[in-house]
């Protein structure tokens, strides 16, 4: 009889910790499970952006003529594609390892099963020999003491509910290693899938980098008429962004003369009240504190509440402005930087340029009012929009929808944004100002 006891509860413990890992770890969600998700989505994201640039791409094709614009659209896909060959092969190394981590599990769910049966086997043998209710009664009277009386008594107790749980944890285990054997061929198959995605996806890219390759040889024959084109292009954008500096530099003066003459009446309304004098000192302190703010910060504009609470939603929301159109591609970054093609050619670009489809409009990127609608060097429309210390800049618009002074929300219709029938080219030039200061916008819109 002690020989059972000792059988039944004194297994090793390594075999009973194993048992719980495996109840445990098996119940849980994989972090590899949520990374592959992500990695999925993040793929099904990339494929979307790569057909939208195919469909660019599709339209400046019309023109026979090789352009800047194609050019710069086919290194956008290209990247995109490399972008999506480095996610399948960050898939398929997720994919491996989880079939190294089920293969491993599977063999261990076997050893775990053969384990639980034979010690179940043990104690079914073990019980049919001392199954006699009288050597039990026997053994639990020959103890010592009312103690050890009692722990026996506990001891066969808890060996019947033991007895159940592990009949449980046969049928659990079991359950198991033949989910996991199932979840082992389907991850296989995934596998397979990927590796061909990836394969054909190289393929894809090598045809494109060839493309790309041509494309740049095309363009070097007429380099000289490039920059020609490019150098007008460049005076009249300058000339633009003066009228833009100009508009936002008055926006910025009426806002901070508003903000002293508003200190100043407060500063005089408080020299009149009939409150103590200590009183009046502190807030003619105040106000003085107030109108010298707003004389040495050039890049705040307001002070009341309404704008000011303005100001701080659309700083609480950097990084997840709607864009400024519906769907696009970011064709010239934000400050200077060497032209994409052109040796020697620096570009200084005050936003960035937003590649989209023929037919798109422009978009308020927050909650606003007008501050002015302007005809550029080109004749197109440029539509600036502010939203308490900031200002959002929308240029080479071909229509537009809003009048200064009127109040405008998030992803509303400013106006179409030009297409250069020459090349085919729809292309926004967006800004965002924080009073004087230019912001990067690609920091603040969603990525």
């Amino acid at each position: 009889m002690t020989h059972l006891i000792k059988n039944i509860f004194s297994l090793p413990a390594k075999i009973l910790i194993l048992r719980i890992f495996f109840v445990i770890f098996l119940s849980q969600p994989s972090y590899a499970q949520i990374d592959k998700v992500k990695l999925q989505e993040n793929k099904k994201k990339i494929e979307q952006e790569i057909q939208y640039t195919n469909n660019l791409l599709n339209e400046t094709k019309k023109n026979k003529q090789t352009s800047l614009n194609q050019l710069v659209i086919l290194k956008n896909q290209i990247g995109k594609r490399e972008e999506l060959i480095t996610n399948i092969s960050d898939e398929l190394s997720v994919i491996v390892s989880e079939i190294s981590t089920t293969e491993k599990t599977v063999e261990q769910l076997n050893q775990e099963l053969v384990s639980l049966k034979a010690e179940y086997t043990k104690m079914i043998i073990a019980a049919n020999r001392n199954r006699s209710s009288y050597n039990v009664l026997m053994f639990i009277f020959a103890s010592e003491d009312f103690n050890q009386a009692y722990q026996r008594l506990k001891y066969y107790q808890q060996y019947s509910v033991y007895r159940k749980k592990q009949i449980k944890l046969i049928q659990q285990t079991q359950d198991k290693l033949t989910h996991k054997k199932q979840e082992l061929e389907t991850q296989k198959t995934t596998q397979k899938q990927l590796l061909s995605s990836n394969e054909n996806e190289k393929q894809k890219l090598t045809k494109e980098q060839e493309i790309k390759n041509q494309a740049v040889k095309n363009l070097q024959k007429t380099e000289k008429a490039l920059l020609a084109t490019l150098r007008k292009k460049e005076a009249e954008a300058k000339k633009l962004q003066k009228d833009i500096k100009r508009i936002i530099d008055e926006e910025v003066r009426k806002a901070r003369e508003a903000s002293i003459a508003r200190a100043e009446a407060a500063k005089k309304k408080v020299a009149k009240a009939d409150t103590k004098e200590e009183v009046k000192v502190k807030e003619i302190e105040k106000t003085k504190v107030v109108e010298e703010k707003f004389k040495k910060s050039a890049d705040i504009m307001s002070a009341t509440p309404e704008e000011l609470e303005l100001s701080t939603s659309f700083t609480n929301n950097k990084g997840r402005l709607p864009w400024p159109s519906e769907k696009g591609i970011i064709s010239s970054t934000f400050g200077p930087h060497s032209h994409p093609e052109l040796p020697g050619i620096v570009i200084n670009n005050d936003g960035i340029d937003i590649t989209t489809n023929r037919g798109a409009n422009a978009r308020s990127v927050f909650n606003g009012e007008v501050a002015a609608v302007i005809s550029g060097p080109n004749g197109k429309q440029v539509v600036i929009v502010r939203h308490g210390n900031y200002l959002t800049v929308y240029s080479n618009l071909e229509n537009v929808f809003v009048r200064r002074g009127e109040k405008i929300s998030t992803k509303q219709r400013i106006g179409t944004v030009y297409t250069d029938n020459d090349d085919n080219k729809t292309v926004l030039q967006f800004q965002i100002w924080k009073g004087n200061a230019k912001m990067n916008p690609s920091d603040w819109i969603a990525r």
